[in-house]
C-alpha cells in the first residue's frame, strides 16, 4: 500500500482546495489569476502544488501576459524545443489539433515532458482555449506512489541506477523510421541528430522541494539502463512502466474553457486521452525551467 494524501484542505485560508483523488490532483478556487497574487495566497498555491502535484483553476480567462506572469511565479519560463509558439509570444506554446486532422495525437503515451534534455522542465502551466464538450481529458499519475509501492528489495536494487534518455522516438531516427507523424500544426520540424542525442538521468530522483523520492522513467524517452545488457534493461524497464501506470496511482482531469492547470514534471507522468476525433481542441502552455534531476 502507498501512502495516501493526508486531507489538509482546512489549513488553507486564502484559497479553497478540493482534492481530486487520494493520490494526486486538486481543484483550486477562490483566487483570480488575472490579479497579482499577494504572498499569502501565493504561498498557499505553492503548498498545494507540492502537496497534490497537479492543480487546476477553473474559469480563469487570463491573457497571454497573465499566463506568462503566473508561470514565472514558479520559476523562469523556458519553452521546450519541439512545440510551436503562438504569434507574438515566444514563451507561450500551443497544443492544437484541428477537427479534420488524422495524424498521431501529441502526448498519447505516458511520459514526463522532454526528459531527453539535460535539465528537463520543472513544471508546465497549461490553459484551455477551446476544448470539446467531452473527450480530450488528460491523465496524470504520481511517480512518488510508483516509487513508494516498490518492495524494499526492489528499491535497494534500482536506486543507484541511471537511465539513458533521448528523443529518437519523438523526432530522431526511430521516429523517421516509422510511418506515422505528429501534426505540424503544433510541432516543429526538428533536427534528427538532435533527436538521437543521449543524456543520462538517475532512475530514482529526489524532489528538491518536498524531499520525496520518485521513480523517473518513461517509455517515450528512456532508451536503456546504463551498464545493463539490452535484455536486462528491457525487462526491468518494462516492469517499472507497468508498475508505474497502475490505475490506483492516477487521476484524470476534464478540461473546460479557460481552465488553467499546473503539473510537476519531476514527480508525475501524464498522457493525452485521444478520444476526440473530429473535434477541435486548442490549449496553450508555458514551461517552467528545471534543474538536472538528482538522486
Amino acid at each position: 500500500m502507498h501512502a495516501a494524501l493526508t486531507p489538509l484542505t482546512n489549513k488553507y485560508r486564502f484559497i479553497d482546495v478540493q482534492p481530486l483523488t487520494g493520490v494526486l490532483g486538486a481543484e483550486i478556487t477562490g483566487v483570480d489569476l488575472r490579479e497579482p497574487l499577494d504572498d499569502s495566497t501565493w504561498n498557499e498555491i505553492l503548498d498545494a502544488f507540492h502537496t497534490y502535484q497537479v492543480i487546476y483553476f477553473p474559469g480563469q480567462a487570463i491573457t497571454n501576459e497573465q499566463h506568462i506572469a503566473f508561470s514565472r511565479r514558479f520559476g523562469p519560463v523556458d519553452p521546450v524545443p519541439i512545440l510551436k509558439s503562438i504569434e507574438g509570444y515566444p514563451e507561450v506554446q500551443m497544443i492544437r489539433r484541428e477537427a479534420n486532422e488524422s495524424s498521431r495525437y501529441i502526448g498519447d503515451d505516458w511520459h514526463a515532458d522532454s526528459t531527453f534534455l539535460d535539465a528537463p522542465p520543472a513544471a508546465v502551466v497549461m490553459r484551455a482555449i477551446e476544448v470539446p464538450e467531452y473527450g480530450g481529458d488528460t491523465g496524470f499519475l504520481s511517480m512518488y506512489s510508483a516509487w513508494e509501492t516498490l518492495s524494499p528489495t526492489m528499491q535497494a536494487t534500482i536506486e543507484g541506477l541511471n537511465v539513458v534518455h533521448s528523443a529518437t522516438k519523438v523526432f530522431g531516427s526511430l521516429y523517421q523510421a516509422t510511418n506515422w507523424r505528429f501534426s505540424n500544426t503544433s510541432v516543429k520540424v526538428m533536427d534528427v541528430d538532435a533527436g538521437d542525442r543521449e543524456t543520462v538521468h538517475p532512475l530514482v530522483v529526489t524532489h528538491p522541494v518536498t524531499g520525496r523520492r520518485a521513480l523517473y522513467c518513461n517509455q517515450v524517452y528512456c532508451q536503456k539502463i546504463q551498464g545493463m545488457t539490452d535484455a536486462e534493461s528491457k525487462s526491468l524497464l518494462q516492469f517499472l512502466y507497468e508498475h508505474a501506470t497502475q490505475f490506483d496511482f492516477t487521476c484524470r482531469v476534464r478540461w473546460k474553457k479557460d481552465q488553467v492547470l499546473v503539473w510537476d514534471n519531476l514527480c508525475t507522468m501524464h498522457r493525452a486521452v485521444p478520444d476526440y476525433a473530429g473535434k477541435f481542441r486548442y490549449l496553450t502552455r508555458t514551461t517552467v525551467a528545471g534543474d538536472k534531476p538528482s538522486r
